[in-house]
């Protein structure tokens, strides 16, 4: 079985921070706060390693990851959009605080209504059973709601007081709330490798057995290396930026990669993974930073870390997808990838991340028992069925007898674009169940993943009659 070493404990990944500049001067910007500035035009975080990425980057600024491992912790990274009614994730959070730090600290930095947002999760956390009077909403804000009578603006540079810090030794539980990651990331850690007095006792307090959860921006901040804008189509095709453009790049916009808060050790973490469809940016994002492991994580879906064990379990209704690149194959201008493994798993499922390894699943074995045979179309469009990822895997491919290879065509009016090919080997395996006895439920495990520019020539039919 393929042994893993800890994304961390590899050969040191250098890479690229260019110093963190102002979009503007403040005296040219009366009503942005400095950290806010600083947030808008944080720099890029690029891969040093120019054999494999063809990047041009200046050696006299490179730096070496030297964060501190935390091993004793659980994390429960959410995928975005998270349901009130997905009692089994705030179950889970409450169960694992420690009875020796009972306390939760809500973080809503990224949010730009941090008060209400704060105060929402508190609400549904008491809902699942927290006692209120041990839930704290931390003043730390990069914006402020001026909806609200909370002035959050007076909270911007609280993460660098120690005495907010101290507050903290009682907590066992934290949650970042959703919005704009780059705000943590610029409140937190302004510059990789300097925490502020807050991060450090966070991590500490993960290291002596907190758990640190979080949703959407919340799941972005986990690792060493962030996504923090860009669609896949733009990813694949574009080069990457050097600089960040606001919360609107996030939806459509070309790459920018930065430093997160490095808890989650394994790899690259992604977020509303299927609706947004992000595994080509996540795939880009592998390369350029060299890095063997990402874990895009769907909405209303989390992902619970056991960084004791190693171990994660699946929460919620959707998949996590594990995208293995250690011996991928990456090619620049035009971008393409080869021989990338593709995992899916769905709630219940138990993974090893050292071992890439599934510890349990509910389902039957498909190879060898599949359930459908006809051979499924070769293209692109919303005619074509199964367009969720786990539904393309399994219907069509790992659950078809008459399938081995699945290949998807994403391209835009000029022509341009790129194919997604889908292939069963000798090592894959799919499992099926049925959640309360009808829904299906697929898990997914090394499906060959393979991503080839093409240039497609759109003729309308009005053309072809003339």
């Amino acid at each position: 079985m393929k042994k893993r070493t800890l994304f961390k404990s590899q050969k040191p990944l250098s890479i690229l921070i260019s110093a963190i500049g102002l979009l503007c001067a403040v005296s040219a910007c009366s009503e942005t706060s400095d950290l806010e500035a600083t947030y808008l035009g944080a720099s890029n975080l690029e891969a040093s390693d120019l054999e494999a990425t063809n990047l041009k980057v200046p050696h006299s600024i490179v730096t070496t990851k030297t964060h501190p491992q935390t091993e004793k912790g659980k994390l429960l990274i959410v995928g975005g959009a998270l349901s009130g009614e997905t009692a089994d994730i705030y179950q889970h959070f409450l169960q694992a605080i420690p009875e020796h730090f009972p306390d939760i600290a809500i973080v809503p930095l990224a949010s730009s209504s941090p008060a209400r947002s704060a105060e929402n999760f508190k609400n549904l956390l008491v809902r699942y059973g927290a006692t209120e009077d041990r839930i704290h909403i931390l003043p730390l804000a990069v914006k402020d709601d001026t909806e609200t009578e909370t002035d959050e603006s007076l909270w911007i540079k609280n993460a660098s007081d120690q005495s907010l810090a101290n507050t903290l030794k009682s907590v066992g539980g934290f949650w970042f709330v959703g919005g704009d990651q780059m705000r943590i990331v610029t409140a937190l850690m302004p510059r990789d490798n300097q925490p502020t007095p807050v991060l450090k006792t966070l991590r500490e307090q993960l290291n002596k057995g907190a758990i640190v959860g979080g949703t959407s921006a919340g799941a972005a901040i986990m690792s060493d290396i962030m996504i923090a804008a860009g669609d896949s189509f733009s990813a694949l095709t574009l080069p990457t930026v050097k600089q960040y453009e606001g919360t609107e790049s996030q939806e459509q916009g070309q790459l920018y990669v930065h430093h997160g808060l490095g808890f989650f050790p394994y790899g690259i973490v992604d977020q509303h993974f299927d609706r947004k469809a992000r595994l080509g940016r996540l795939a880009r994002t592998l390369a350029i930073s060299n890095t063997d492991l990402g874990v895009g994580i769907d909405e209303n879906t989390g992902l619970l870390v056991d960084l004791a064990t190693d171990e994660v379990t699946v929460l919620g209704s959707g998949a996590v997808s594990i995208l293995d690149a250690s011996q991928a194959q990456f090619s620049e201008q035009p971008f393409s990838a080869t021989n990338l493994n593709l995992s899916l798993l769905t709630p219940g499922d138990r993974y090893n991340l050292i071992e890439l390894s599934l510890l349990h699943t509910n389902g039957s074995p498909t190879v060898g028992h599949e359930y459908a045979a006809e051979a499924p179309h070769q293209g692109a469009g919303l005619a074509l069925a199964n367009g969720r990822l786990e539904q393309l895997l399994s219907y069509q491919l790992l659950d078809n007898a008459n399938s081995t290879e699945i290949k998807r065509y994403n391209f835009i009016e000029t022509g341009e674009g790129f194919m997604y090919r889908f292939k069963q080997t000798k090592n894959s395996r799919g499992f099926w169940s049925a959640n309360d006895g009808s829904m299906d439920k697929y898990t997914i495990e090394n499906v060959m993943f393979e991503i080839e520019p093409v240039q497609v020539q759109i003729t309308p039919t009005d053309t072809l009659v003339q």
